[in-house]
């Protein structure tokens, strides 16, 4: 009996899903996205290239940042983050083709703590309007659809036929070269194509992801940015308390900026 109890009250703890994300990607999109965070603040606008790679039945949407081999400088004695190695986005997206469902994974930097939630990926409506042009060399048709609290135009290629986008964007009947809101905050350029000679692996355990909800997740690493140093504290470090708290402070007034996010709701 005690053994049952205990097994009940654990439970939670033990819900983790046992599938292993597998596939070999054949191509990788490269886009650049342009972003404000601060919407009344022009001056916060910031951009990053981001990395869509794509398989037969996965994709796997990251920062560029988050893929680089090199990411430390080392000069002298000392060594720091390369520039090109810092990002915004700490998150990766699998969309899974076969199943129409995506998984939106985090690891909470400097600590052993991953997180995910899944959601279905047929998440928007569009409307196909007639209107053409040219981004670089492909031909591309506009959309329209409405996500999470914005308005969004897109543009897609007939020549790609991969049925995709960057983000959590899919469900045109080709690839996503071009999306961005109507107020032009969170703005997603086309940078490039190509066929992955070798192709890369994508192998994701997804059993060392504890499964949350997306309001769980975005309230835990809202904790984690306000306080980075309290979250996963080293027992063998010690900080006085008032430096502590103004940290917090400061980390506090800071994320107040960031009241633009891409999904608003």
């Amino acid at each position: 009996m005690k053994k049952m109890i205990l097994l009940i009250l654990f439970a939670p703890l033990l819900c983790f899903s046992q599938e292993d994300l597998k596939d070999r990607f054949n191509y990788q999109v490269i886009y650049k996205l342009s972003f404000q965070l601060d919407s009344t603040n022009i001056d916060s606008r910031k951009s990053e290239y981001m990395r869509l790679y794509l398989g037969d039945d996965y994709s796997q949407y990251i920062s560029r940042a988050k893929t680089l081999a090199n990411k430390v400088v080392v000069k002298g004695n000392s060594g720091h983050t390369a520039k090109s190695a810092l990002t915004n986005f700490h998150y990766q997206i699998v969309k899974n083709y076969k199943q129409e469902e995506l998984y939106y994974l985090l690891k909470i930097p400097k600590t052993i703590d991953r997180f995910y939630y899944p959601q279905d990926s047929n998440l928007f409506d569009w409307s196909i309007e007639n209107e053409t042009k040219k981004i670089k060399d492909y031909q591309v048709q506009k959309a329209t659809t409405s996500f999470a609290g914005r308005d969004y135009i897109a543009w897609f290629t007939p020549e790609i036929p991969i049925a995709d986008g960057p983000y959590k964007f899919n469900g045109l009947p080709r690839l996503i070269l071009e999306i961005h809101d109507t107020k032009n905050y969170w703005n997603f350029e086309f940078f490039g194509f190509k066929k992955l000679s070798p192709r890369e692996d994508l192998e994701i355990e997804l059993n060392k992801f504890k499964k949350i909800t997306q309001e769980e997740l975005e309230e835990l690493w809202y904790r984690y940015r306000r306080d980075p140093m309290g979250y996963d504290p080293n027992p063998n470090v010690k900080m006085d308390p008032e430096v502590h708290q103004k940290y917090i402070e400061a980390f506090t007034d800071m994320l107040k900026k960031e009241n633009n996010p891409l999904e608003l709701d």
